[in-house]
């Protein structure tokens, strides 16, 4: 589904919300979903009329497993480069393990087997990947951030949700690792200039 000039919200996935983004060289995808997306993934990118090959980067706001769970496998399919904050690095790459657990968390990592990925880039506050600026945005996992493209478009993860009508949703405090830095996160994000707000769960906000 097209968003708005350049954006796509890849239909079909399970859990979380990935977005497709036309950039300078490219395509740069935000998030992966769960494990087993990525042919879904590929699939709708030749949908759109690209190839497999287009994908410049895979950009992933955080290190939980509905986030980063077909990284890996598009990594290969696609030969993109993968990006995650230098505080989720080490948990992308099966060299740390997450921060944070919880009844959900578990119940994923029961269910599902995450293939590891080590990134390509390990992105900081203020980076720019694919045209798209990073903002560190502590508080879901150590290092969750947003992207911000400069007409407004903003890719928040789960540092700010949205439900399916529409409406801003704050995070989630059992799902955070540091509730109290999650809200101010929030918060920050809320301030910035968006038109349009592409959250890691539920519909796409216009402002």
């Amino acid at each position: 589904m097209q968003l708005t000039a350049g954006v796509y919200k890849v239909d079909g996935l399970r859990a979380a919300n990935v977005y497709l983004v036309a950039v300078d060289d490219g395509l740069l995808l935000v998030d992966t979903g769960m494990p087993g997306n990525a042919k879904r993934i590929v699939a709708f990118i030749e949908s759109t009329g690209h190839h497999a090959a287009d994908l410049r980067y895979i950009v992933l706001t955080h290190c939980d497993i509905d986030h980063i769970g077909s990284a890996a496998r598009l990594k290969e399919l696609t030969g993109a480069r993968v990006a995650i904050h230098q505080l989720d690095g080490p948990v992308l790459a099966g060299q740390q393990r997450a921060q944070k657990g919880g009844a959900l968390m578990a119940v994923f990592g029961r269910l599902f087997r995450i293939r590891h990925v080590v990134p390509d880039l390990l992105l900081k506050d203020g980076d720019v990947v694919g045209g798209l600026t990073v903002i560190h945005v502590p508080g879901h996992t150590a290092g969750s951030i947003v992207l911000v493209r400069k007409d407004g478009v903003v890719f928040s993860g789960d540092a700010l949700l949205s439900d399916n009508a529409g409406q801003v949703r704050p995070p989630r405090p059992r799902l955070a690792l540091d509730p109290a830095q999650a809200q101010v996160s929030a918060e920050r994000i809320k301030a910035l200039p968006i038109k349009l707000l592409c959250t890691g769960h539920g519909a796409p906000v216009r402002f």
